[in-house]
C-alpha cells in the first residue's frame, strides 16, 4: 500500500508539473520544453485513504523520459526504461519496467507530459482572487486520474491542484517550488547502490 500511494503522488506531482505547461499554451512548447531541459519541483501532498489523513512532502526531478523522486522513505528512479520504487526502512525494491511502449499512466507518469492533449480537456475556467486562475480539466482517455483542477498564479507557476483518481481517492498537491535546473547525467535516474541478500526485490520485468 506504501509503495502504490507513493506512484499515485509522483504522478500527481508530475501531473500539476505538466498541467502548469498545458494551461499556458501552446502544447508544442511543453513538448519542447521537457524535451530539452531538466525541471526540478518541491510539493506537499494530503489525500484521505481509508478516513485517515495522509501527509508528506516530496522532490522530484524531471528529464526527457526520466524522473526521480524522494519523499517520506521512499525513494523512485526511472531512466525511461525501468523504474525503481525502494523503501529502504523495510529494505524492499520493486523493479518495473518503464517505457513508452507500455502506456502505463500510473507505472510511468512522465508519459503524461507526452499525451496530455490525448489525455485531457480544459472544461471551465474562472478568475480568483489575487490574480489567481482556477482551471478544470477532464479525462477524455484512460490515465489513472479522472478529474484536475488546477489554481494557477498571475505568473504562470502552480499554486496548487487537487485530482480525482479512478478509485476515488482525491489528492491535493500544493507546488511549493518549481524550476529549471542544470542537465542530470542519466545515472542519477538509477540507483546507485546494490541490493543485497538483505532486501527483498521484486524484479516484474
Amino acid at each position: 500500500m506504501k509503495m502504490k500511494l507513493f506512484k499515485l503522488i509522483i504522478m500527481t506531482a508530475l501531473s500539476s508539473l505538466t498541467m502548469q505547461s498545458f494551461a499556458q499554451n501552446p502544447l508544442e512548447s511543453l513538448r519542447n520544453m521537457f524535451a530539452s531541459e531538466t525541471v526540478s519541483m518541491q510539493c506537499d501532498y494530503e489525500t484521505e485513504l481509508n478516513g485517515t489523513l495522509v501527509v508528506g512532502h516530496s522532490d522530484v526531478v524531471v528529464q526527457n523520459s526520466m524522473y526521480s523522486m524522494q519523499g517520506n522513505g521512499l525513494e523512485v528512479y526511472c531512466n525511461g526504461k525501468t523504474m525503481w520504487t525502494i523503501d529502504e526502512s523495510s529494505y524492499e525494491v520493486v523493479i518495473e519496467p518503464c517505457s513508452a511502449q507500455d502506456m502505463d499512466y500510473l507505472a510511468n507518469p512522465v508519459l503524461l507530459l507526452i499525451d496530455i492533449d490525448k489525455l485531457f480537456r480544459q472544461s471551465s475556467r474562472r478568475n480568483l482572487v489575487n490574480g489567481k486562475v482556477e482551471y478544470v480539466f477532464d479525462a477524455v482517455a484512460d490515465s489513472g486520474v479522472t478529474k484536475a483542477i488546477l489554481v494557477l498564479k498571475s505568473d504562470g507557476t502552480v499554486d496548487r491542484g487537487t485530482f480525482i483518481l479512478e478509485d476515488g481517492n482525491e489528492f491535493t498537491v500544493q507546488v511549493t517550488s518549481m524550476k529549471k535546473t542544470e542537465e542530470k547525467p542519466a545515472s542519477f535516474f538509477s540507483p546507485q547502490r546494490k541490493f543485497g541478500s538483505d532486501w527483498v526485490v521484486t524484479d516484474l520485468r
